[in-house]
Protein backbone atom coordinates (compact mmCIF):
# COMPACT_ATOMS: atom_id res chain seq x y z
CA UNK A 1 0.00 0.00 0.00
CA UNK A 2 1.35 3.64 -0.98
CA UNK A 3 1.99 5.78 2.07
CA UNK A 4 -0.67 8.87 2.47
CA UNK A 5 2.17 11.62 2.07
CA UNK A 6 3.23 10.14 -1.14
CA UNK A 7 -0.79 9.75 -2.84
CA UNK A 8 -1.46 13.24 -1.60
CA UNK A 9 1.52 14.87 -2.96
CA UNK A 10 1.20 13.04 -6.08
CA UNK A 11 -2.55 13.85 -6.52
CA UNK A 12 -1.73 17.31 -5.78
CA UNK A 13 0.95 17.76 -8.02
CA UNK A 14 -0.91 15.84 -11.02
CA UNK A 15 -4.28 18.55 -10.19
CA UNK A 16 -1.75 21.39 -10.59
CA UNK A 17 -0.51 20.10 -13.72
CA UNK A 18 -4.19 19.78 -14.84
CA UNK A 19 -5.29 23.54 -13.54
CA UNK A 20 -2.01 24.56 -15.05
CA UNK A 21 -3.60 23.47 -18.62
CA UNK A 22 -6.37 25.04 -18.33
CA UNK A 23 -5.49 28.38 -18.13
CA UNK A 24 -6.27 30.55 -21.41
CA UNK A 25 -2.74 31.57 -23.45
CA UNK A 26 -0.94 27.94 -22.35
CA UNK A 27 -1.12 24.92 -24.45
CA UNK A 28 -1.85 21.74 -22.09
CA UNK A 29 0.20 19.51 -24.64
CA UNK A 30 3.21 21.69 -23.85
CA UNK A 31 2.05 21.83 -19.90
CA UNK A 32 1.69 17.61 -20.09
CA UNK A 33 4.48 17.22 -22.13
CA UNK A 34 6.95 19.16 -19.62
CA UNK A 35 6.06 17.13 -16.90
CA UNK A 36 6.28 13.89 -18.57
CA UNK A 37 9.80 15.04 -19.23
CA UNK A 38 10.62 15.93 -15.60
CA UNK A 39 8.64 12.66 -14.32
CA UNK A 40 11.37 10.70 -16.53
CA UNK A 41 14.31 12.83 -15.48
CA UNK A 42 13.49 12.77 -11.76
CA UNK A 43 13.09 8.46 -12.12
CA UNK A 44 16.09 8.07 -13.74
CA UNK A 45 18.17 9.82 -11.39
CA UNK A 46 18.55 7.73 -8.26
CA UNK A 47 21.54 8.47 -7.16
CA UNK A 48 20.39 12.24 -6.17
CA UNK A 49 18.48 13.12 -3.06
CA UNK A 50 14.70 13.99 -2.54
CA UNK A 51 15.11 17.17 -1.92
CA UNK A 52 17.78 17.59 -5.16
CA UNK A 53 15.05 15.67 -6.99
CA UNK A 54 12.47 17.89 -6.05
CA UNK A 55 14.47 20.90 -7.09
CA UNK A 56 15.57 19.61 -10.54
CA UNK A 57 12.06 18.53 -10.83
CA UNK A 58 10.67 22.22 -10.92
CA UNK A 59 13.78 23.31 -12.80
CA UNK A 60 13.55 20.78 -15.29
CA UNK A 61 9.59 21.16 -15.78
CA UNK A 62 10.19 24.88 -16.33
CA UNK A 63 12.99 24.35 -18.84
CA UNK A 64 10.75 22.40 -21.14
CA UNK A 65 7.83 24.71 -20.58
CA UNK A 66 10.61 27.32 -22.23
CA UNK A 67 12.15 25.46 -24.64
CA UNK A 68 9.11 23.49 -26.03
CA UNK A 69 9.21 25.58 -29.41
CA UNK A 70 12.62 25.73 -30.05
CA UNK A 71 12.75 22.16 -29.50
CA UNK A 72 9.86 21.03 -31.74
CA UNK A 73 11.32 23.86 -34.18
CA UNK A 74 15.08 21.43 -34.49
CA UNK A 75 13.34 18.04 -34.45
CA UNK A 76 11.07 19.31 -37.48
CA UNK A 77 14.38 20.17 -39.42
CA UNK A 78 15.75 16.75 -38.59
CA UNK A 79 12.48 14.87 -39.02
CA UNK A 80 10.05 14.49 -42.07
CA UNK A 81 6.91 15.68 -40.35
CA UNK A 82 5.64 18.38 -38.18
CA UNK A 83 6.50 18.19 -34.27
CA UNK A 84 4.25 19.03 -31.86
CA UNK A 85 5.45 21.51 -29.02
CA UNK A 86 4.20 18.82 -26.70
CA UNK A 87 6.87 16.68 -27.87
CA UNK A 88 9.24 19.22 -27.76
CA UNK A 89 8.50 19.58 -24.41
CA UNK A 90 9.09 16.67 -23.25
CA UNK A 91 12.67 16.17 -24.75
CA UNK A 92 13.61 19.59 -23.57
CA UNK A 93 12.57 18.39 -19.85
CA UNK A 94 14.02 15.32 -19.81
CA UNK A 95 17.62 17.17 -21.42
CA UNK A 96 17.46 20.09 -19.92
CA UNK A 97 18.81 19.54 -16.13
CA UNK A 98 21.56 16.46 -17.94
CA UNK A 99 23.08 18.73 -20.14
CA UNK A 100 23.58 21.70 -17.42
CA UNK A 101 24.88 19.09 -14.59
CA UNK A 102 27.60 18.00 -17.32
CA UNK A 103 28.18 21.61 -18.51
CA UNK A 104 28.82 22.10 -14.80
CA UNK A 105 31.04 18.78 -14.69
CA UNK A 106 33.28 20.37 -17.70
CA UNK A 107 33.12 23.80 -16.06
CA UNK A 108 35.04 22.26 -12.87
CA UNK A 109 38.33 21.60 -14.95
CA UNK A 110 38.37 23.90 -18.08
CA UNK A 111 42.06 22.37 -19.08
CA UNK A 112 39.98 19.25 -19.75
CA UNK A 113 37.11 20.27 -21.10
CA UNK A 114 39.58 21.91 -23.97
CA UNK A 115 41.43 18.47 -25.03
CA UNK A 116 37.80 16.67 -24.77
CA UNK A 117 36.64 20.06 -27.39
CA UNK A 118 39.79 19.37 -29.19
CA UNK A 119 39.56 15.74 -29.48
CA UNK A 120 42.45 15.12 -26.74
CA UNK A 121 40.07 12.61 -24.98
CA UNK A 122 42.15 11.88 -21.60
Amino acid sequence: MAEPVSSTATTATLAAVAGLALFPGIDAATVLGAFAGAAVFVLSSDSLGLAKRAMFFIASFIAGCLAAASVAGLLAKWMPIEASPGVGALIAAALAVKVLLYLIRLADDPAKALRTLKGGGQ
